[in-house]
């Protein structure tokens, strides 16, 4: 294994330049798809989102339906180059499959209950990548808690395996797309590294552009910046800005109604609000629950005597680089952000640094 990553990030270049001496020089201006399909085979082809989708509405209205059989079976997307989750159902049988879609057309057969994509250098190029990185692998034991010898030594090689086959693979759209599918919630050095190995050329690129904006917010809301102002709805249905909190520390805690540790910390937080003056301290929650219901159901069952806002149109939480709750920060009186909470910490040890 020593020589391992030095050989995968060489394969994987070796790889990409071979993909790229076969693409044709013809511009592609369309992403077409052809479904090879048999007499009397019909069904349908659902193209689930690759936007950033925050409800169930606005998925159902990203998605893409479209009913085939042997007479109706070539449709078009569009060309962003992204990977994209297919599923399709074919008289009894269910195929699914993750695309790296753009320019291009797109054969599909099925054959012994696998779907098999052909035509197009971008996919191509996303299969080789997923060949020598494991990108496949990684999702389905990212998660796994019994992990083997292999499969742990694998899982914690793969992050810094990603990271070096960027500098071999600069320009490789499909690339920028698996490092962000396990890097989306990076801090802001492996932000850094990871922007600064990208040829600048395609930053433009879908995922690329994703942690651009969260390596800005993050820069925008580090310790020692001023926290951004926003404004939003109050439990009593009233607009209540940051800026109403200044002259004294401003606990922030983003929450929501469904998560655990979030209401696990309400006992230390109403302790904490006991313990000081509201000139001396204040606290804000901000819930980030897209159903509203459920969060009015929740301030009600849990009493929490301060402030309760929620986010659920303005996106502060993108604005704070929010990616995991619960999340606190402390705002000083000027309104500068002096501490951000780790729940490795105790909270209340933690204000007594600032609060006297």
């Amino acid at each position: 294994m020593k020589n391992y990553k030095t050989i995968l990030v060489l394969l994987c270049g070796m790889l990409l330049l071979q993909s790229c001496k076969q693409k044709v020089n013809k511009k592609v201006t369309g992403c077409t798809f052809n479904l090879k399909l048999l007499d009397g085979q019909s069904g349908k082809v659902v193209v689930y989102p690759y936007q950033l989708v925050k409800t169930m509405e606005e998925s159902k209205r990203l998605t893409i339906e479209k009913e085939v059989d042997i007479t109706n079976n070539t449709f078009n997307l569009d060309t962003v180059q992204v990977l994209r989750n297919f599923n399709i159902s074919l008289n009894d049988k269910r195929f699914s499959a993750e695309i790296f879609t753009g320019p291009g057309t797109y054969n599909l057969s099925f054959g012994d209950d696998k779907l098999v994509v052909e035509g197009s250098n971008l996919h191509k190029e996303f299969q080789k990548l997923d060949e020598v990185l494991g990108y496949s692998k990684m999702k389905t034991i990212q998660y796994k808690k019994d992990l083997s010898k292999d499969e742990a030594e694998f899982k914690s090689n793969y992050g810094v395996n990603l990271l070096a086959a960027i500098k071999e693979n600069s320009k490789s759209q499909s690339l920028a797309a698996i490092v962000y599918k396990f890097y989306w919630a990076a801090d802001l050095p492996t932000l850094n590294t990871i922007l600064t190995s990208f040829d600048t050329s395609i930053h433009n690129n879908f995922y690329l552009k994703q942690l651009i904006k969260r390596k800005d917010n993050l820069e925008k809301v580090a310790v020692g910046q001023e926290a951004p102002i926003f404004t939003l709805n109050s439990f009593e249905n009233k607009k209540v800005s940051l800026k109403s909190y200044r002259g004294s520390f401003l606990l922030i805690d983003f929450w929501a109604y469904w998560c655990g540790p979030c209401i696990a910390g309400f006992p230390e937080l109403k302790e904490i609000r006991a313990e000081y003056d509201e000139d001396e301290l204040s606290i804000l929650s901000v819930s980030t629950d897209i159903n509203k219901d459920k969060w009015v159901e929740a301030v009600k069952k849990h009493q929490l005597p301060w402030t309760q806002l929620i986010d659920d149109e303005t996106n502060v939480s993108d604005t704070y680089a929010i990616t995991a709750i619960p999340h606190l920060i402390l705002i000083s009186p000027e309104g500068e952000i002096v501490y951000k909470h780790h729940y490795s910490n105790n909270l209340t040890e933690e204000l007594k640094k600032f609060l006297k």
